[in-house]
């Protein structure tokens, strides 16, 4: 009798072991979309949950506070805090703090832009307001990507890198809020593309103006040199973008003697000029291409295998290993098998193949590599590892319930024989 209720239990602990184990390794626990949602009498703020694919109920526990609705549209009605819970047909539960608040209850927010583009390393501050002004609170920022931008508590973006991100802004109510897309694009201006500037200074008289102080300035900085004995002087590394070209008698003065504009591109430039009173004239100017040294993009990887969610980081290097290697940017050939981002990561979506390809800038040069996308095993074999599990758990029950059963016969012949015996 002692080893019949052994091995029973025994088969009790392994179903409830199995019972146990996850229905399969891509199983998500429930969650909401908000742990704590801030509101005022009669404004309305929808929630929605991830995590199951079954049918999910909305409760409040207490409904003269906040209402919600089956669709999870929860309404508050009264001051004070209550619970809002989730509820999945699987059993999973998932809860949400309702605040509803006093006081002059915000409307909506007016921003100055909703969609911003800005070039890595520019910035812009996003004007706002709450309606109505009696409601006198304070607005907070934040963004859904801080690698792409950096957001403070005035409104001020910074561009990071390029990307996309959206900037939120916030009132104390979680019904009120306004969004604003950035866009971050690459900054053409790039290390490798840097330019020369060459020339002759001279008199209206045709005379060279030697040892004078010439000047490149911009907001970014300036560069200075001094012309030789036949009026020529040279600038080496210069950024592309607007200058203003200065001419000064020595490296002491302060003053500009003469001045004038130039604007340098992705070029090199020789230019002739002469001093005219208050004024530099450029007589000649000779715009000649730039003797980039970097031949050739070399990629971590040229051909890429992964499981649909995987990630991989590509890396790119210049060729010779001493030039320097621009900004590349990638981009997929089919987005639904694979993805790019600005940081050379390559993620995985959807079984197939594609190409990505990386190019610097300036369009110059680019580099492609093939990505073949598997299904991974755990979506691939999931369904037979729910299978062999049911089948197992079926046959414990069955062999447990015929255990059983021999078990009580065996008892009532215990019974039966002691009875017949007194």
């Amino acid at each position: 009798m002692k080893k019949n209720v052994f091995c029973i239990a025994l088969i009790l602990m392994v179903i409830l072991s199995l019972f146990s184990l996850p229905v399969s390794a891509d199983e998500e626990a429930l969650s909401i979309s908000n742990k704590n949602i801030n509101l005022y009498i009669n404004q309305s703020y929808q929630l929605s949950v991830t995590g199951t694919s079954s049918d999910v109920t909305f409760n409040s526990q207490d409904t003269n506070i906040a209402e919600v609705s089956g669709d999870g549209t929860v309404t508050a009605k009264g001051l004070g805090s209550t619970v809002i819970s989730a509820n999945a047909d699987n059993g999973q539960k998932a809860e949400c703090k309702i605040n509803v608040l006093n006081g002059v209850s915000p409307r909506e927010i007016i921003i100055s832009a909703q969609d911003v583009t800005l070039k890595v390393g520019e910035s812009y501050t996003i004007k706002a307001e709450v309606k109505p002004k009696e409601t006198n609170q304070k607005l907070t920022f934040t963004t859904s990507d801080s690698s792409v931008v950096k957001v403070d508590q005035n409104g001020y973006i910074k561009a990071l890198k390029p990307g996309v991100t959206v900037v939120t802004v916030s009132s104390t109510s979680d019904a009120v809020t306004k969004k604003c897309i950035v866009k971050v694009n690459a900054n053409t201006e790039q290390e490798g593309a840097n330019v020369s500037v060459k020339g002759a200074l001279y008199s209206i008289a045709g005379e060279k103006k030697v040892n004078m102080t010439v000047e490149l300035r911009n907001s970014s900085g300036f560069k200075r040199t001094v012309t030789d004995e036949n009026g020529d002087f040279s600038f080496t590394g210069v950024k592309q973008g607007d200058y203003a070209f200065l001419v000064y008698k020595n490296e002491n003065d302060l003053t500009p003697t003469a001045r004038t504009q130039i604007s340098l591109g992705a070029y090199n430039l020789i230019i002739s000029c002469i001093i005219n009173e208050n004024d530099v004239v450029i007589l000649y100017r000779n715009n000649t291409a730039i003797a980039s040294d970097i031949k050739d993009i070399v990629l971590s990887s040229n051909n890429v295998s992964l499981k649909t969610g995987d990630t991989y980081d590509m890396t790119c290097r210049a060729k010779p290993s001493n030039a320097v290697l621009p900004t590349v940017m990638g981009e997929s050939e089919d987005e639904s098998i694979a993805t790019v981002d600005a940081d050379g990561r390559i993620t995985a979506i959807a079984e197939g193949k594609t190409t990505i390809t990386f190019t610097t800038v300036d369009g110059r040069l680019s580099k492609s590599c093939k990505v073949t996308v598997s299904e991974s095993q755990g979506n691939k074999y999931s369904w037979l590892i729910i299978t062999i599990e049911s089948g197992i758990m079926l046959l414990l029950v069955i062999a447990f319930f015929i255990r059983y059963i021999k078990f009580i016969r065996n008892k009532y012949k215990e019974e039966f024989r002691i009875d017949e015996e007194e």
